[in-house]
């Protein structure tokens, strides 16, 4: 069995994710802000799931978490940078400097975690990256520093794929809308979202499982042949 780091893991995809790893008989180091949550979180995991509170917009929080889990878990086979956050919707001329923790955790701190982590990783060592569908072909204008970050992933991991010629394994996903409370309150809440998602080809948005079920796979030895590559997971969202 091997161990993985999942972040933003008290809620969404990365709670779906942390559980299905723990099921699959995984160790998964879960980092999030919400300590209750994550508490919950490792009674769920059944011993498999460690939460470590980290506010990944704080980098002196992700070199702490390093350090002190160096003895305990030296070695990483897995990582899956999901945190994010949207910032507040605003017009791209009037972005400001606020719009900068954007930027520090949907970007800054996969990269710095990742430069801590390669210290660590395992030969054959997967690292997936949540993109979201903004950083691949959805633009919108209200959410520039949010789509501009995603982007700016996409390259992040084509560039450490690259890099490292195999030895670990750089993949993203980018996937469409997901029925969390992170979308709902981009919409302005879950009923405006559900009328919204009538529109999508199939009906309605993703739940948070269908989308780990697409992390662990990347995450395992299954996927060994996809490296550097970009993986639109959306329902057909996209065609339309």
């Amino acid at each position: 069995m091997k161990t993985y780091l999942v972040t933003g893991a008290t809620s969404g995809i990365g709670e779906a994710t942390a559980l299905q790893l723990a099921q699959e008989g995984h160790t998964v180091l879960a980092l999030g802000r919400n300590e209750e949550r994550g508490r919950d979180l490792e009674r769920r995991g059944e011993g498999r799931i460690n939460f470590f509170p980290v506010d990944l917009s704080i980098p002196s929080d992700i070199n702490r978490f390093f350090e002190d889990t160096k003895e305990q878990f030296p070695t990483l086979d897995g990582i899956f940078n999901n945190a994010g956050t949207f910032g507040k919707p605003v017009a791209p001329e009037r972005v400001t400097d606020q719009q900068k923790e954007v930027f520090q955790v949907n970007y800054h701190a996969p990269e710095q975690i990742i430069q801590h982590a390669v210290k660590r990783l395992s030969r054959g060592a997967s690292i997936v990256n949540n993109s979201a569908i903004v950083g691949h072909v959805k633009f919108p204008a209200m959410l520039l520093p949010y789509a501009s970050s995603k982007s700016a992933l996409l390259t992040l991991t084509k560039t450490y794929a690259a890099r490292f010629h195999g030895k670990y394994r750089f993949n993203a996903i980018c996937p469409g809308p997901v029925d969390t409370k992170l979308s709902h309150s981009l919409y302005g809440g879950k009923d405006k979202f559900d009328l919204a998602m009538k529109h999508h080809l199939r009906g309605e948005a993703a739940q948070p499982s269908e989308i780990a079920e697409v992390v662990c796979f990347l995450l395992s030895d299954k996927a060994s042949y996809i490296n550097g590559q970009t993986l639109v997971v959306d329902g057909g969202y996209t065609l339309t």
